[in-house]
C-alpha cells in the first residue's frame, strides 16, 4: 500500500497523533482545504458585499492556499497533542495561526507591495497583518479543526481508491508546485510593470502578454499592489 493510511482517531491503534503525518495526507489536506476555504470565503463575501468576487490565491484553479496552509499548520502542530486540554489546543492554534497570518501578510507587503488583508481597524493589531481578535478566531478554528473537522475530512480523502492515491499525490504535487511558482513569477513581473519597468526579456514579455495587469487585477480581485510600500526592493 502506498503510504500507510491508518489514521482516524477512533480507529487508531499504534499512532501517537490524530493521523499519520505522511506526505500524502498533508498534500491532500492542503488541496482539499484550499478548495473548501475558497468556496466558503467566496460565499461569505457574496453575502456580506452582495457582489461575487474571485478570491482565488493562485493563477490557476479554485485554490486559496492560505486555507490549505492553515489546515496543514494546524494538523502538524496539534497532531500529537490532539487529546490534550481544549485550552492548550486553543492557545497553540492561536499562536501558530496568528504567526502564519502575520508572516504571510508581512512577506507579501514588504516584497511585492501586495495588501491581501488588513486588520488596522482591529484593536490590538500587529501592523495590520493580524490581531488579537484574529488570533482568538484562529484558536477556535484550530480547536474545531483537530477535534471536529479533521476526522470527517480524512474520511472523505479515504474514499479515494488505493490504486489512485500515488498518481493523485504525484499529480497534485506537480500541479501545486507549478501553480505556486508561476503565481510568484506573475506577481514579480506585475510588480515590475507597476513600478514602471518596460518588459525587456522574453520571460517578462511572456508574462506581460499572458498575465497582463488587467488579468492580474481580475484574478486577484481582493489584492492591491502598491510598489512604493515594498520596503525590501
Amino acid at each position: 500500500m502506498f503510504l500507510k493510511l491508518q489514521r482516524l482517531i477512533e480507529s487508531r491503534t499504534s499512532l501517537r497523533g490524530a493521523i499519520e503525518l505522511s506526505g500524502y495526507n498533508l498534500v491532500m489536506i492542503f488541496v482539499f482545504m484550499s478548495v473548501v476555504g475558497l468556496i466558503g470565503e467566496s460565499f461569505v463575501s457574496l453575502i456580506q458585499d452582495g457582489v461575487w468576487k474571485d478570491r482565488a490565491g493562485l493563477l490557476w484553479g479554485p485554490f486559496s492556499p492560505i486555507y490549505g496552509l492553515g489546515a496543514m499548520v494546524f494538523t502538524i502542530v496539534l497532531n500529537e497533542i490532539h487529546d490534550k486540554s481544549p485550552l492548550l489546543l486553543f492557545l497553540v492554534a492561536a499562536v501558530f495561526g496568528g504567526l502564519t497570518e502575520y508572516l504571510g501578510g508581512y512577506l507579501l507587503e514588504n516584497w511585492y507591495g501586495i495588501v491581501a488583508w488588513s486588520y488596522l481597524s482591529h484593536p490590538f493589531n500587529f501592523s495590520g497583518f493580524t490581531s488579537v481578535p484574529m488570533c482568538i478566531i484562529w484558536g477556535a478554528l484550530g480547536l474545531a479543526w483537530i477535534r471536529l473537522a479533521l476526522a470527517p475530512v480524512m474520511r472523505i480523502i479515504d474514499l479515494i481508491p488505493l490504486r489512485l492515491r500515488k498518481p493523485l499525490y504525484c499529480a497534485f504535487c506537480i500541479i501545486m508546485v507549478v501553480d505556486i511558482a508561476m503565481t510568484i513569477a506573475a506577481w514579480e513581473f506585475w510588480f515590475q510593470r507597476m513600478s514602471g519597468a518596460v518588459p525587456a526579456t522574453p520571460l517578462a514579455e511572456f508574462y506581460a502578454t499572458y498575465f497582463d495587469d488587467q488579468f492580474m487585477a481580475n484574478r486577484f480581485q481582493t489584492m492591491s499592489m502598491w510598489p512604493e510600500i515594498a520596503t525590501w526592493r
